[in-house]
């Protein structure tokens, strides 16, 4: 049986993955994210029949898509709305990709655990949130060059475990 609890964790753990669906098939910010939320409810009313044994986000894609056209439809005299035909390319595009972002998504998670402690500091506050990175450098006596100069290391450790990872699971150079 799902639980409220399962879907709120995996919602909050995908929402952004859907997002980026969201935002590639709907040009303007503020639709997207009224088509995000409208995607949020619909999930939530089908919660029920979500099969766990089934990866979620490919599941919800498919309800995104059909926002998506839902929202397309209501602004269909728009110019700034892409045809069903570019819509259905970006979508058949996005869910042949899906395995292989999921792949890339596990390989980062377990290259993410064999960096130091001080490393995942450095990139959660490069990326959590603006200007982390300058308090960083302040706090531990160095110059922002020292400090994007030790992230682009940190990134490029980051894609070569990336791609040993994936070879390792069959993917070849992807």
């Amino acid at each position: 049986m799902n639980t409220n609890a399962d879907f709120v964790r995996l919602w909050l753990r995908h929402q952004t993955e859907v997002a980026r669906y969201v935002s590639a098939m709907v040009p303007r910010a503020d639709a997207a994210e009224a088509v995000l939320q409208d995607v949020s409810v619909a999930l939530w009313e089908k919660w029920e029949e979500y099969d766990p044994q089934r990866p979620f986000v490919p599941w919800a894609i498919r309800f995104a898509y059909r926002e998506i056209l839902k929202w397309r439809q209501m602004k269909a005299r728009d110019r700034l709305v892409f045809c069903e035909e570019v819509l259905e390319a970006v979508h058949s595009t996005y869910e042949e990709e899906i395995p292989l972002m999921e792949a890339r998504r596990q390989a980062l998670g377990g290259c993410l655990e064999k960096l130091t402690a001080q490393e995942r500091r450095w990139l959660d506050r490069r990326y959590a949130r603006h200007g982390a990175i300058q308090e960083e450098a302040r706090e531990e006596g160095l110059s922002l060059n020292q400090v994007y100069y030790a992230l682009e290391k940190i990134r490029t450790r980051l894609l070569q475990c990336i791609g040993q990872a994936m070879r390792r699971e069959g993917w070849g150079d992807v």
